[in-house]
């Protein structure tokens, strides 16, 4: 057509107004100035394509012939008759079979004129003319066309502000919404569900994956959302995932996959950012099929890719925070675990160091493991070493039901519970004893071999050892799990003084719970406080047997000092007395020999004689008690002792019809000593017999053998007599001197027999049998004991 001045200006004046109509969108404006176009260039279809914002493909056209305002395409730059002219960005003029199948024809055209609509910079779109004819504009109609195909490029060029002003409104939707769901989650469990969701729903992709990598506090996992379209070809897009994510781990840099080549029916496009925090990768976040759920699978942009940036920093400091959140959430239960823990360890510690009975601290420590309401343990049994035996003595069981402390509960913090102490009467220590459990457990004994019992290897090895499934376990004791149905067990040494004492084993058998670690840790820790109190009983102890020992040899030395100053006291006034007592005597027995038997005063001088003998007898008991004895060493037949001792006191043991049986070896029993001091033993301890057995028609039974004394060889002598035993109350009192229950005795027989023997390193023994007699024993040194030197 042949345009004029007016017509150029009234063509463009008027495009002008469809191109800034108030009152028409984007894609009316453009449709009506394609319409306007097909009726100013006498065109049969006009049609707008614009170009997408890679400047790789045209996306969406406008025609004059179309019912729509505008639609959706994917027309290649280098394809069809608009696609070549984009490429080339220059006009074309091509028959239309030259046509692609996404381009629009209205199907009478023959020729298709196209130019490209363009600016310095950058290419916009492209308009094709339809037409019957190969009809190209040229002179004023193509600079007529050239000036409406710039308000054309304005429109364009709007509709892409205008769309990119909308993706960052949308852009920045999606972040403001994203970071208000994120501020509600503190869990690492919740956050991960909100992410996939929110991400799967706002930025249109078919599949998201997220991944996180242990590091930091931060767990392994991979979790994803997939829209129905992709479920088919989710494996193949996790394979892809699993590589990109490795690549990106180790760059540290987003990765952006466009026009993915497949024989699958996957998605074009696919962006794979790091989450990153202070610059360490703790995982990925994988985006895969942009429009692909609509059917218009497109390639992610830059600006895509932005934004999902943009998401994984907002996720990644949420992740952060979460993992502090769990970290210091963890670090307070512990803390207050721990706090706990050690409350409860110093009230333990507080109720053990309160007594130092050791049977009532042995009740303590296994109550204690399995009272309350939900006790560490259901059960704790007490073995104690045998050593000389090689076993494990079971000695106490306590379980929850016979447990007899009250063990407030954990969360009691308060000062009043923590200084208190638990405690158990003797009632419940009686009922726990005889409980059936407790009695089982008495039964019970364990060879102290590691090889067969577990619980001998925590005594041998000295640590606790925890059996997790006593049926898989080889060093078990077989019979000791099935009397007691062990399931799984633990048994911690007792150890005090650096010495094991015995071992505490616990279970549940009720429940069937494994322990854990931190009860297995509170279990030692508590039998260490039970070794340290065990340890301060058996201190306590042996002070008070140490201050029994230094009472009972005060006692002794005073009552030696007081013997010591009678005995000098009872020597002087024998000695003073002895020799009137010697002429006394000599007179009155040759008065005796004078005066006629029978006569009156021959019976008076008899009974002056009587007492004189007596009284000289009790005196030279006196000073042979009291003077310092020097001992003659000989090699002496125990035998011929003996005999000798019996020819002294035979003639009164045969007027009292008392019966003599001997047990002598035949081998003769010989040993360094003084004989007439020994002969001088044998004697006291006869003649004691023979005044026990006054009533006549008695037995004294003398046995001689060998044996040992303070690891040496000895020679033992035991003297039995039925003359009824010694008087409970006369017992203690026989060693001592001058004490005697008999009318004319001195009371130093038996104390001369122990001061002799225990000169000559041995001891004198007594059994009493009340009522029928009593047994001295006398242990004598084959060879005597070295002498004790004195500086």
């Amino acid at each position: 057509m042949t345009v004029t001045d007016k017509d150029r200006y009234t063509l463009l004046s008027k495009a002008i107004r469809i191109a800034n109509s108030a009152t028409l969108s984007y894609q009316l404006r453009l449709k009506s100035l394609a319409k306007f176009l097909a009726t100013s260039f006498s065109c049969q279809s006009v049609t707008i394509y614009i170009s997408d914002d890679s400047r790789r493909y045209l996306s969406s056209a406008v025609s004059s012939i179309s019912i729509s305002k505008s639609y959706s395409c994917r027309l290649p730059f280098g394809k069809g008759i608009a696609g070549r002219c984009a490429a080339a960005r220059s006009p074309l003029l091509e028959p239309a079979s030259e046509c692609h199948s996404m381009e629009i024809a209205k199907g009478t055209e023959q020729f298709f004129y196209a130019h490209p609509i363009q600016d310095e910079r950058s290419i916009y779109g492209v308009v094709t003319l339809g037409s019957a004819t190969d009809y190209s504009p040229s002179g004023q109609d193509l600079d007529l066309f050239q000036n409406l195909l710039e308000v054309i490029a304005g429109i364009i060029h709007r509709i892409g502000i205008s769309a990119a002003s909308h993706r960052r409104i949308n852009n920045l939707t999606i972040l403001s919404e994203l970071g208000a769901l994120l501020n509600r989650s503190a869990s690492l469990d919740s956050l991960v569900p909100i992410v996939l969701d929110t991400c799967q729903r706002q930025t249109g992709s078919c599949c998201t994956v997220f991944r996180l990598v242990g590091e930091d506090g931060v767990p392994t996992l991979r979790q994803h959302r997939v829209s129905h379209s992709a479920r088919k070809n989710l494996a193949i897009l996790l394979g892809i995932e699993d590589l990109c994510s490795a690549k990106v781990r180790h760059s540290g840099i987003s990765l952006l996959i466009s026009d993915l080549v497949s024989d699958e029916d996957l998605p074009l496009s696919y962006v794979c950012v790091p989450l990153k925090f202070e610059n360490r990768v703790h995982g990925t976040m994988t985006f895969f099929g942009k429009g692909f759920n609509s059917g218009e699978d497109q390639n992610f942009t830059e600006e895509d890719r932005d934004l999902f940036e943009s998401m994984a920093l907002l996720v990644s400091n949420a992740i952060a925070g979460a993992t502090n959140y769990q970290q210091v959430l963890r670090l307070s239960q512990d803390n207050n675990h721990k706090l706990k823990e050690l409350a409860l360890l110093y009230r333990l510690s507080n109720t053990m160091l309160s007594t130092i009975r050791l049977n009532k601290l042995m009740h303590l420590i296994l109550s204690a493991l399995t009272c309350g309401p939900n006790p560490l343990f259901e059960r704790a049994m007490l073995f104690l070493i045998n050593e000389r035996a090689g076993v494990m003595q079971g000695m106490l069981g306590v379980s929850t039901k016979t447990t007899g402390l009250s063990k407030p509960l954990l969360d009691d913090d308060s000062d009043i519970a923590l200084t208190s102490r638990w405690d158990i009467t003797e009632k419940e220590m009686l009922l726990q004893q005889n409980s059936e459990f407790s009695s089982e457990v008495r039964g019970t004994r364990l060879e102290l071999n590691k090889a067969k019992n577990m619980s001998s290897r925590a005594v041998l090895e000295r640590r606790l050892v925890h059996v997790p499934d006593a049926s898989r376990e080889k060093h078990v004791d077989q019979d000791f799990v099935k009397r007691f149905g062990i399931s799984s067990f633990a048994a911690t040494p007792l150890l005090a003084k650096e010495k094991v004492l015995g071992v505490i084993v616990v279970d549940n058998p009720d429940s069937s719970r494994l322990s854990t670690v931190e009860e297995l840790r509170f279990l030692e820790l508590c039998t260490n406080q039970a070794g340290m109190a065990i340890e301060n009983s058996l201190l306590y102890s042996q002070i008070e047997d140490a201050n029994r020992r230094l009472r009972d040899a005060q006692e002794r030395l005073i009552h030696g000092e007081r013997l010591a100053t009678i005995g000098e006291m009872a020597a002087g006034i024998a000695h003073e007395l002895k020799s009137p007592l010697v002429s006394i005597g000599g007179f009155a027995r040759r008065l005796q020999r004078k005066l006629h038997k029978g006569s009156e005063e021959s019976g008076y001088v008899s009974t002056i004689v009587g007492e004189v003998d007596r009284l000289e007898k009790m005196l030279s008991d006196i000073l042979s008690f009291s003077k310092k004895s020097n001992l003659c060493y000989s090699v002496c037949s125990m035998q011929e002792i003996v005999e000798e001792a019996l020819s002294v006191v035979l003639p009164p043991f045969e007027e009292s019809r008392i019966t003599i049986m001997r047990n002598f070896p035949r081998k003769v029993l010989s040993f360094l000593g003084d004989g007439q001091q020994i002969k001088q033993v044998f004697i006291n301890l006869f003649t004691n017999a023979l005044e026990a057995m006054q009533g006549g028609a008695g037995e004294i039974k003398i046995t001689a053998t060998s044996g040992r004394h303070a690891g040496h060889d000895a020679v033992i002598v035991k003297v039995a007599d039925t003359g009824g035993g010694i008087p409970l109350s006369a017992l203690n009192n026989i060693f001592n001197p001058f004490y005697t229950t008999k009318e004319s005795g001195t009371g130093l027989g038996i104390p001369i027999v122990n001061r002799i023997v225990t000169n000559h390193g041995g001891k004198v023994q007594v059994n009493n049998y009340p009522g029928v007699g009593v047994e001295f024993t006398v242990i004598l040194p084959v060879e005597p004991p070295p002498p004790v030197m004195h500086s």
